[in-house]
């Protein structure tokens, strides 16, 4: 099936955040360990803290993005460190072990198209080295994507959502909605049907994207919507982070509110 979307209906939704971004972004790492990873002085650390958090963010996304560029073209084991900085440190995803996670950078990073295991991890160091054409493919961002798209019947497939922690977003599991939204897809002649264990998994593929191909997929529909929803503000039309962050931020204050609000069984 040929994924199609209405950017302009996408695009109508976030404008009644995009202003209020500034404020709505409040994720707050530490960054202290980059004067040790020689990409902050200490100095900057101080000035950069006092800062609001979007502000900070931009910051980041541009000083750490240049250092993980300057790191991978010399092939310093210093590429290495700033990667799980920005997965652990940045990201606060430490579960994994250090050595699986650079096997992984490594792939993700040699690959047209990379594995979608562990995608929110991976994909953090993908946005901040090409942030002109990578975005965080993490569950906040496809958690408002994908809710974008059903309430206001912006397109014809949906995003999978990684695993995450957010107990407002597991309380309203899009994935939920969005099967119940297209119920009939699901519904049987026969309840003998249902004897079939991948019956789930093979209906699913009717609404949402195949995991391979979702990355490249995001990467691409948030271009368009990035292109639309900036037009005329040169920084934020380059880099995608812009519509990242806003997508991020909503997802479980403006977007929960909204899904109580709007939704309905009948």
């Amino acid at each position: 099936m040929t994924l199609n979307y209405d950017i302009d209906k996408i695009v109508k939704y976030l404008e009644r955040y995009k202003l209020d971004l500034p404020f709505l972004y409040t994720w707050n790492a530490k960054i202290d360990r980059l004067v040790e990873l020689e990409t902050l002085t200490e100095s900057e650390v101080i000035t950069i803290n006092a800062l609001t958090p979007y502000e900070k963010e931009l910051r980041l996304k541009k000083k750490v993005g240049q250092k993980l560029n300057e790191t991978l073209k010399s092939g310093n084991d210093l590429f290495n460190k700033l990667c799980l900085w920005v997965i652990k440190d940045w990201g606060g995803i430490k579960t994994a072990s250090d050595n699986d996670t650079i096997l992984l950078i490594n792939d993700f990073l040699n690959q047209e198209k990379p594995t979608f295991k562990r995608i929110a991890s991976l994909s953090k160091v993908g946005a901040y080295l090409y942030p002109e054409k990578n975005v965080i493919y993490d569950s906040r961002v496809a958690y408002s994507l994908n809710w974008i798209i059903l309430s206001e019947n912006a397109g014809n497939k949906y995003f999978p959502i990684p695993e995450g922690r957010n107990s407002k977003m597991s309380a309203f599991d899009l994935n939920v909605l969005i099967r119940l939204k297209n119920i009939t897809n699901y519904q049987v002649d026969s309840i003998t049907n249902l004897d079939n264990r991948r019956f789930i998994k093979n209906t699913d593929k009717e609404l949402f994207i195949d995991p391979k191909d979702a990355y490249s997929e995001l990467n691409n529909l948030i271009r368009k919507i990035n292109d639309r929803l900036w037009n005329g503000e040169l920084e934020k039309e380059k880099n995608l982070y812009f519509t990242e962050m806003l997508l991020f931020s909503i997802a479980d204050r403006e977007v929960f509110m909204d899904i109580t609000k709007r939704f309905k069984m009948e």
